[in-house]
């Protein structure tokens, strides 16, 4: 199973007596609380300290005299301290075999007030233990951990230097506390782990939850299991398979499993098997693994939950038990398919009928014989959409019913080929992750072109919801499948523009009318413009084809207007150079311009087409213009203002720079330089004048500025008074500018 799975079977777990609550806590209903617990991992001393710290809030109408703590089977020197005073605490220790959690009941100083709140501190210890929930040993320690309910965070401080795997809800802490990490430790923190693990490829979710966000506290399961954690620290207790395994197409992917030794026989089956399955899951599933390695690794308790193996399929790992009742390889293949079939997928069926389903198919090509799948034999007929949401069914019935559902779909659209095709596009749109069940409908029919109502009906849907709907989506199909074909007959493809695509794999139909038209509209003006390429003598090209099967409606109707345009003016171009000859440089662009329509590029062959056009234009302007500036130089009359217009210029070198770029066709540059050619002999009289104009003024400026000056040094400044200095009597004259010579 997969993490979402693991976390879906713990709470169908805690409902079934894991790890509940003891007798005695009638109480609860009436209290609501905030709690954090830390369990402090001491993996190479063999032991755990635990604390709690919470917050009780009266809800009933009257006081509360008791509320219950609960602690993990094994707790030893429980200790409970509480507001106004000492209080007075009773065990009941729980028990392991009877997978029940201890509760310390605490008898509060004083009765709590309704709407009061008190606040509680405990602490206990675990010693070195070995049971069928807890194993604490030194190097080695193995546990599910308890909070106290909703409202609850965990905490769990590992060492930062052991191998640790933790429940998938659980998150390493965004800010870790200075003690922890100065006692060698990383703290991870455990809320609603069910909703957080639900959440995996929500990255705002995660690092708020990660950041203590309140919201992220236990809510959803009403029990007091938080999370499940495995520490190694002593490496000499567990042995390393490790081994790079060649994928289907070269890459290497290093895959290890780290067992304990007792069980070595054990471990080197399921390594073999899995060196040889995990490439073939690659090759069945028709998309690439995506990390560098996988790591398998064995634990002593999940089988305590009932549970043989778990995937963690966004961190390349996978938990496996060795007590799996004869099924070890089996188990195996199945988890290590969830590396596929795993966090992209919305529903159970979808990823443990997967899972199933691979393993069924991969088994027998490595001498794997599965179990057999009774589920006909149980007695009811649950629709797959309903797993998780039916309260009924064993588990052999839903894995069963998952998996046989999954090869009658392959049937259904076509093989085993085709199946490979629908699941290699998993990967192809994460943005729609986790995909539902209709995502695979869909697929299925877009591939081999089969209605899949029935089969949908039968095994995934409720029938009595699902039909009104299915009618709708049936309706909405066929009108798309009838533009499909009328698209491939014009020469689009069998695409559908992207817009309708997406109303479709959302299940959204009402539009699809609508845009059906409106492509129908798009297919009727590309056959107009097709007959218009094809009279040009234009090449194929499949710049519109592509666009239909992957834009927007409007897209590809926005190239299609292109493509008329880029016929218009190269249909224009031809006619206006149909008299050049075929060397003619003018026809270049003409040239360059179908090069460009049959690239696709309908934008660049309109401006190459018109270029052409545009420059035998240019040429004969400035043929003309080069004679209108010979004549203006045969007639220029150098006066005086005219020679003052001349300076600086040289209209002759412009006038054979435009020849000379005639002669090599450029009919642009030509024009351009013999107009400035001809404007420098018809402005000089002008630009003399202008100049003259302006010099005169900077004189006239010159001149003001002179007599500002001097006139500013003539002025005698006032005497100073008595104080200030040497003092000039006012009847004395200053020396001015006059006396500079002197």
């Amino acid at each position: 199973m997969n993490s979402f799975r693991f976390a879906i079977t713990l709470a169908a777990i805690l409902a079934a007596g894991v790890l509940l609550p003891g007798r005695g806590v009638a109480q609860l209903p009436a209290l609501a609380s905030a709690s954090e617990t830390t369990y402090r991992l001491d993996t190479a001393g063999g032991a755990i300290h635990a604390t709690i710290e919470v917050e009780f809030l009266n809800q009933s109408g009257g006081p509360i005299s008791e509320v219950s703590l609960f602690i993990l089977p094994g707790a030893l020197d429980v200790t409970v301290s509480a507001q106004g005073g000492a209080p007075q605490v009773a065990i009941q220790p729980g028990s392991e075999a009877e997978r029940r959690a201890g509760i310390a009941v605490v008898t509060l100083p004083e009765p709590l007030k309704p709407k009061a709140r008190t606040r509680l501190e405990a602490s206990y210890r675990l010693a070195a233990s070995t049971g069928p929930l807890i194993t604490i040993e030194p190097g080695f320690i193995e546990v599910p951990f308890i909070g106290q309910g909703p409202g609850s965070w965990v905490f769990v401080d590992v060492p930062r230097s052991g191998d640790n795997t933790l429940d998938p809800g659980c998150l390493v802490a965004k800010d870790q506390p200075a003690e922890v990490k100065d006692a060698g430790l990383q703290r991870w923190v455990c809320g609603d782990v069910f909703a957080v693990a639900l959440a995996a490829e929500d990255p705002d979710v995660l690092d708020r939850c990660a950041a203590l966000d309140d919201r992220c506290r236990q809510r959803t399961e009403p029990g007091v299991f938080s999370a499940f954690a495995l520490s190694v620290t002593d490496e000499s207790r567990r042995g390393v398979l490790s081994e790079p395994v060649t994928m289907a197409d070269g890459r290497q992917v290093t895959l290890s499993l780290k067992y304990f030794r007792r069980d070595q026989d054990w471990a080197q089956r399921q390594f073999a098997i899995a060196r040889q399955a995990f490439p073939l899951l690659e090759t069945l599933f028709g998309f690439p693994y995506p990390y560098a390695d996988v790591t398998m690794r064995q634990s002593y308790h999940i089988a305590s939950f009932g549970i043989a193996g778990v995937a963690f399929p966004t961190q390349g790992q996978v938990l496996l038990s060795h007590e799996t009742g004869g099924v070890d390889e089996e188990v195996t293949i199945h988890e290590l398919a969830h590396q596929w079939a795993g966090h992209q997928l919305a529903r159970p069926f979808i990823w443990e009928g997967l899972a199933e389903w691979a393993t069924r198919v991969i088994a027998p090509q490595l001498g794997v014989t599965t179990r057999p799948s009774s589920w006909q034999s149980a007695g009811v007929n649950y629709p797959l959409a309903t797993w998780g949401v039916t309260m009924g069914g064993n588990p052999d019935y839903w894995y069963g019913r998952s998996g046989d559902f999954w090869f009658a779909y392959e049937a259904a659209i076509g093989g085993r080929q085709n199946m490979t095709t629908v699941l290699s596009r998993i990967d192809d749109e994460p943005a729609r992750w986790p995909l539902k069940e209709g995502w695979f409908m869909d697929q299925g029919e877009f591939l081999a072109g089969r209605n899949l109502d029935q089969l949908f009906l039968d095994w995934v849907f409720v029938s009595e919801t699902a039909k009104p709907l299915l009618a709708e989506r049936r309706a909405a199909h066929h009108l798309v499948r009838g533009l499909r074909d009328r698209a491939a007959e014009a020469g689009l493809g069998s695409g559908i523009p992207s817009d309708i695509y997406n109303n479709l794999i959302a299940w959204v139909f009402e539009p699809v009318a609508a845009q059906v038209a409106e492509g129908d509209r798009i297919i009727e003006s590309y056959r107009s413009v097709a007959a218009m390429a094809a009279a040009a003598g234009l090449s194929t090209t499949s710049a519109v084809a592509d666009s239909w099967g992957k834009d927007r409606l409007s897209e590809t109707a926005r190239l299609i207007e292109d493509q008329r345009q880029a016929i218009v003016a190269i249909t224009a171009a031809e006619s206006e150079l149909a008299g050049e000859p075929e060397d003619s440089p003018y026809r270049e662009g003409l040239r360059k311009a179908r090069e460009l329509y049959a690239q696709g590029d309908f934008a660049g062959a309109r401006s190459a087409a018109s270029s052409g056009v545009t420059s035998r234009l240019n040429s004969e302007a400035a043929a003309r213009m080069i004679e209108l500036a010979r004549q203006e130089q045969a007639s220029f009359d150098p006066g005086f203002l005219a020679r003052v217009g001349m300076l600086f210029t040289d209209p002759e070198g412009k006038l054979a720079e435009a020849e000379a770029a005639l002669a090599a066709g450029d009919g642009t540059r030509a024009l351009s330089l013999a107009r400035e050619a001809y404007d420098t002999w018809d402005g000089a009289s002008g630009r003399g004048l202008q100049r003259l104009a302006m010099l005169t003024a900077a004189m006239c400026a010159l001149s003001f500025g002179v007599w500002t000056v001097l006139n500013r040094l003539n002025r005698e400044p006032p005497p100073k008074k008595l104080g200030q200095g040497h003092v000039i009597e006012a009847n004395a004259r200053l020396g001015t500018w006059r006396d500079w010579e002197n």
